[in-house]
């Protein structure tokens, strides 16, 4: 896979990682690792070959849910366009259900097209090596479903590396979880 990106692509890449490690710094609001999770994102999506505003995308995906950037900052800051994709892949916090807010932020995310996709797949592939780190043998289990339903909604655009380690992902997760839920 091919990972070079040109002197310009790089310097875009290397702001937005000074901006996420600045705003978060001045108002992070999350006790996890938000900024290593998010340079985790931006190495992942360098390392299989997307484009620049992607990798910059899922540098910036979680500025507007843990920190008090807004979608209008980023648009300021970036470009209009990045702004957009960083917001359909952004949690609505009016919305207090999490299976309601993460259903609608799916949708919003597959209203986009594959950019916004290959982020949220990207960002949930990243976040999976976590779930078994989850106690709550049901907690694990509303997290691996949440990513089959990515999955489902993505089905058009399973041709995008991302979705088929995603695909992977889950089924490891899957099979890993039904030992432990027998054990019981």
């Amino acid at each position: 896979m091919h990972t070079f990106i040109s002197p310009e692509e790089s310097f875009k890449v290397e702001k937005a990682i000074s901006y996420l490690v600045e705003k978060y710094k001045e108002s992070g609001k999350n006790p996890k690792p938000v900024i290593l999770h998010s340079l985790r994102l931006g190495v992942y999506l360098l390392e299989h070959g997307y484009e620049t505003d992607i990798i910059i995308v899922g540098i910036l995906h979680d500025l507007v849910e843990d920190s008090d950037v807004s979608v209008g900052d980023i648009k300021n800051d970036f470009s209009e366009k990045i702004g957009n994709w960083v917001e359909a892949v952004s949690f609505q916090s009016d919305i207090i259900d999490p299976v309601e807010r993460y259903k609608e932020m799916f949708k919003r995310t597959v209203s986009m097209g594959r950019e916004t996709i290959v982020v949220k797949a990207a960002d949930i592939l990243v976040n999976s090596i976590y779930i078994h780190l989850v106690s709550d043998l049901k907690k694990q289990r509303m997290l691996i479903e949440k990513i089959l339903y990515f999955i489902n909604m993505t089905e058009q655009f399973s041709s995008e590396l991302v979705i088929g380690e995603l695909k992977d992902r889950y089924d490891e997760e899957n099979e890993r979880l039904i030992k432990l839920e027998k054990g019981q």
